[in-house]
């Protein structure tokens, strides 16, 4: 029902256009997406649905090609000065702003007459402004940290208009960083560094993104229609730069359980749809490609925060006692060798051998210290692992015995992401997934997910992101801490996951689950 009234509206809304170009049709393509969203401010934008509309619908100064690496996009071109800190780039000129029929008949009384402004680099200036005001509250506010003046900002110490960024003319922008970051032109093409023109966002009074007349956007599609769980997308007519969309219009549905993806898939006429792995590889649906990038290590996550957990020989003595190939041999997959997957070329080799007196005396060790006879503690872990994860337990209750149990709780996906991130949980079977290529962003997320207390840690990772020359050295001290740590038990690598049916190409899924471009995507 929902694709029937989708290509009604479509029809509609887009006669124009097809008699324009000629056509009888016009094209559309459907995709489920994860989660919902209520709104599409790009330097808020948090939900993996909403952060793929934002990809799609506006321009960076930068894209990503498929190694991760920055291209063209807005900018067409720039320069760093030799000591790293000072970012030149001269933006395409002739670009502008989309601004629809919605948002010209909707702020009419409020806007310049006529508007149709130019993508200059004061746009950019005032969106990196509003992103690191913590006003603004904008999550990802700690990638843009390193510029000159972003940490006297966040602080309360200096005012946004002192952030390192200046507009020179209307088409070069100039970002100065506190540090050379060898990944800060990657961390340009997030959402949170597209550009938002001043005007525009003052002329919709704090509503900006909230509906339909309070967005415009400068990208190769732009939002047609929105409501919780479902967001159309159209090509962009006033788009001029290197990526004009080949589909008239996309349509995607946010889908909360993987179950309903995988339904929409196999039993409506979506074109792709975002599944775990262990999903994707069993659906069995015809005539489809998977599309995927080794960049998740699952395995077991301990929690710092729960008293028994910050002892370091209870945590010691769960890895001295575990034997990861059962689990991974029950889905047919190779044991993890390393604590960080393919994409991130891992530096340091990772393994545990089954030492059960060791495990008895570092548990033992814990008990004392606590002053307690057992330790229970609780498992997340998704429905699909739960008969295999009992049975790997099987090999800690008989070295612990009655000194410690662990019980299971099955919960979603989406909850029991949501309970890491939160820091409610004991122990977690789930997927930690690489950033992009980026060791830094893979190392750093784990002194939040499981509570690390040891400084050297977070020292090591904030040394890694900033390293230049000897990145791998870097990677490799941060592997080696991870490693001794004992926080996390990984069992085996898989992929971030897009099955799309085969008759579709065009669709580029990087890393992560919300780097997914569809503007490429054409049915053949």
């Amino acid at each position: 029902m929902k694709k029937a009234l989708a290509v009604f509206l479509s029809l509609v809304l887009f006669a124009g256009l097809a008699s324009a170009c000629r056509r009888s049709t016009v094209s559309a393509l459907y995709f489920s997406v994860p989660g919902e969203a209520s709104g599409f401010d790009p330097q808020i934008a948090a939900e993996g649905a909403v952060k793929i509309v934002v990809r799609n619908c506006f321009e960076g100064l930068v894209y990503l090609d498929d190694t991760g690496a920055a291209i063209p996009a807005a900018a067409e071109r720039w320069t760093v000065s030799p000591d790293g800190l000072q970012y030149t780039f001269t933006l395409r000129q002739g670009a502008k702003w989309h601004v629809s029929e919605t948002v010209k008949s909707g702020m009419e009384e409020k806007l310049p007459k006529d508007f149709a402004p130019e993508v200059t680099a004061a746009d950019f200036v005032f969106a990196l402004q509003r992103a690191v005001d913590p006003a603004t509250g904008a999550p990802d506010a700690a990638l843009l940290s390193n510029i000159a003046g972003a940490a006297e900002i966040a602080a309360g110490d200096a005012a946004p208009s002192t952030l390192g960024v200046r507009a020179q003319g209307k088409y070069k922008l100039i970002i100065t960083l506190a540090r050379p970051e060898p990944g800060f032109l990657e961390t340009l093409a997030e959402p949170i560094c597209m550009p938002c023109n001043k005007t525009f966002f003052e002329a919709t009074g704090g509503r900006y993104g909230l509906l339909m007349k309070y967005i415009i956007s400068n990208g190769p599609l732009y939002l047609t229609r929105f409501e919780d769980t479902a967001f159309r997308m159209a090509r962009n007519p006033d788009y001029t730069g290197l990526y004009t969309a080949k589909t008239d219009v996309i349509w995607l549905y946010g889908n909360e359980t993987s179950e309903a993806a995988l339904n929409a898939i196999k039993e409506t006429d979506e074109n792709g749809a975002y599944l775990p792995e262990i999903t994707a590889l069993s659906a069995g649906v015809r005539n489809t490609e998977l599309l995927g990038a080794q960049d998740v290590m699952r395995g077991f996550l301990f929690n710092c925060k729960n008293e028994a957990l910050a002892l370091e020989s209870v945590r010691k003595a769960f890895f001295s006692a575990a034997q990861p190939e059962v689990l991974a041999e029950a889905f047919q997959k190779d044991t993890a060798a390393y604590l960080c997957p393919a994409s991130l070329q891992p530096q340091t080799s990772f393994s545990v051998i089954l030492q059960t007196t060791r495990a008895q005396r570092l548990m033992n060790e814990g008990l004392k210290t606590l002053e307690q006879q057992s330790f229970s503690f609780t498992l997340l872990c998704e429905e699909a692992y739960d008969t295999a994860i009992r049975r790997f337990l099987q090999s800690w209750q008989k070295v612990f015995g009655i000194t410690c149990s662990v019980d299971i709780e099955t919960v979603t996906e989406e909850t029991l992401l949501s309970r890491i991130e939160e820091g409610d949980y004991d122990i977690a079977f789930a997927p930690v997934r690489a950033d992009l290529y980026s060791p830094y962003a893979y190392f750093a997320q784990f002194t939040e997910l499981c509570a690390i207390a040891d400084e050297s840690y977070p020292q090591a990772v904030e040394a890694l992101r900033f390293a230049q020359n000897n990145e791998e050295d870097a990677q490799k001290t941060a592997e080696t801490l991870l490693k001794d740590a004992c926080v996390f038990l990984p069992v085996w690598q898989e992929s971030t996951s897009f099955l799309v049916h085969a008759d579709v190409s065009g669709v580029r899924l990087l890393s992560g689950p919300d780097r997914l471009y569809l503007f490429n995507a054409i049915k053949d």
